[in-house]
């Protein structure tokens, strides 16, 4: 195929191009590469864990949406006991049922039977294995579960809001951790964990975050009410774009400086398409994996081999300029 540089008029055919004949998302795809490289010549800001382990869940609130990142490698115990409770259904129409202030956010257990006024259980499956390891940090999920009975999760998780380590790694055998929140998605957990807090139904549940709550009257309305599903399967080192999200997943191999799996977003695309990293998605990666993008640190210049999206290769050797590195810009230059 020819290589094309890229002009203004070229960015507008190529901005055409993204238009047509692909969804209106793909766009964002470009703009989220070109961020990888500016990252690279930061200081690095690798997360705990070594690898983002896979499975990407998107949360719907009526609060705003949220992805979630799942360990499948390190709890997979846990992680197929939560997917198969996401894949069928059941935690649609659920709602956070507790919030305690700068602690958690709570939810996997109930449905709000409007015409009735009752709160219904969803239904339940066995109990798991406990699978401690992750620290509760902020930001990160956790199975609930009974007091003193390590083994006892079943449906309901939380969000750690603060550090809650010294705490609940340690207290019932240790509370699994086994996902944690993408990008700014913490900002709609926080927004739901500053909502007041009312008893409900007859005291079955007390500390519940409502919305325009006047203590008589419930309606669904009132509630934080959620669905999930999944967006994004394990990192396989296929550069792709998520339509559900909207974000640019990248794996690169930065020679000497490491490996790593990145998301971006798109910041302009006119006159230039440029991108900004999300700097709080940057992890490690231990190995390398086909398909891996690269950067070079002397030119500056990141090349995406292949770029997938709904499961197709889009375009190949996708070059992008280190154009501005203290805000984490990259410029497009050419592309097949």
């Amino acid at each position: 195929m020819t290589v094309r540089r890229i002009s203004y008029c070229h960015q507008k055919l190529f901005a055409r191009g993204l238009r047509v004949g692909l969804k209106r998302e793909l766009r964002m795809v470009f703009f989220g590469l070109m961020a990888a490289a500016s990252l690279l010549c930061m200081p690095l800001q690798t997360q705990a864990l070594d690898a983002r382990q896979g499975t990407i869940v998107q949360i719907s609130t009526s609060l705003g949406d949220f992805s979630i990142e799942l360990f499948d490698k390190i709890t997979p115990i846990t992680v197929a006991n939560f997917l198969g409770y996401v894949n069928s259904g059941a935690y649609d129409g659920t709602f956070i049922h507790r919030s305690e202030s700068n602690f958690v956010i709570q939810g996997g257990w109930l449905v709000f039977n409007e015409p009735n006024n009752e709160l219904e259980t969803i239904a339940i499956g066995s109990t798991i294995e406990n699978e401690p390891g992750i620290s509760n940090t902020r930001g990160t999920l956790a199975m609930a579960k009974m007091d003193s009975d390590p083994n006892s999760a079943t449906s309901q998780w939380f969000v750690n809001i603060g550090d809650n380590s010294s705490n609940l790694d340690v207290q019932n055998g240790g509370f699994t951790v086994f996902a944690r929140v993408l990008d700014n998605g913490m900002g709609v957990v926080d927004a739901i964990n500053a909502l007041p807090r009312a008893v409900l139904v007859n005291g079955r549940i007390d500390k519940a975050p409502v919305v325009n709550y006047n203590g008589v009257n419930l309606t669904a309305a009132n509630l934080v009410e959620l669905s999930m599903s999944v967006v994004q399967t394990t990192a396989n080192g296929h550069n792709t774009f998520d339509n559900s999200t909207g974000l640019l997943n990248v794996s690169i191999d930065a020679g000497a400086t490491g490996l790593f799996y990145l998301s971006f977003s798109l910041f302009t695309n006119e006159p230039a398409v440029v991108i900004q990293a999300q700097q709080d998605t940057i992890v490690s990666l231990p190995e390398t994996v086909a398909n891996m993008a690269t950067f070079d640190g002397a030119s500056g210049q990141l090349v995406i081999p292949e770029l997938l999206i709904d499961g197709a290769v889009a375009f190949r050797n996708i070059i992008f300029q280190l154009s501005d590195a203290e805000n984490l810009l990259f410029t497009l230059l050419s592309f097949e």
